[in-house]
């Protein structure tokens, strides 16, 4: 069994200190019964490309501080995924995008401050015909650099799922 997170102790309907952990994503209150599920959270990331080269960027904060990632973030209430990952890649990069393609999805973990969210992150390629001047948002992200998929160590990729992605999407192109 997953532990969803030993901090979470006081219901929040009655507030006693009764919560247990009844299975993978929910906990119970013992006293007034209510139950809290711990559900997966979406995530969207895009493979943006220019020519042969793809965007990554540096993260600037927790989790995973410095390392490599792929443009993207949290879908927020009542958003699409394409929705959220146009407004993600304009809080971020100041970028915007009038076309994607989904490609696929993969589990991860995202643990921020000692709770670990699982995530169900969901892949898009972009294409770009000019090379754009990107501004970061320097609270999420420090740097940024176009490479070319074949030069990216997977060990510098922050998250399991984008080097899954990364793979899978390396594996496609040899096959076309």
């Amino acid at each position: 069994m997953i532990q969803i997170n030993n901090n979470l102790r006081f219901c929040p309907q009655c507030g006693a200190q009764s919560f247990s952990q009844r299975c993978e994503k929910s906990l119970v209150c013992s006293e007034c019964g209510f139950t809290y599920f711990h559900n997966v959270a979406a995530t969207v990331t895009g493979f943006i490309f220019y020519q042969d080269k793809l965007l990554l960027v540096k993260r600037g904060q927790q989790p995973c501080l410095g390392m490599l990632d792929l443009p993207g973030g949290f879908v927020d209430p009542h958003e699409s995924n394409e929705q959220a990952l146009v407004r993600e890649l304009m809080e971020e990069l100041q970028l915007r995008v009038d076309a994607m393609d989904y490609l696929f999805s993969y589990p991860n973990v995202y643990t921020y401050k000692t709770v670990s969210y699982h995530t169900l992150d969901s892949f898009f390629m972009i294409k770009l015909n000019a090379l754009p001047e990107l501004i970061i948002q320097e609270s999420e992200l420090s740097d940024y650099c176009w490479l070319k998929p074949s030069e990216i160590a997977p060990e510098t990729l922050a998250f399991e799922s984008h080097k899954k992605a990364l793979k899978a999407l390396m594996e496609k192109a040899a096959r076309a």
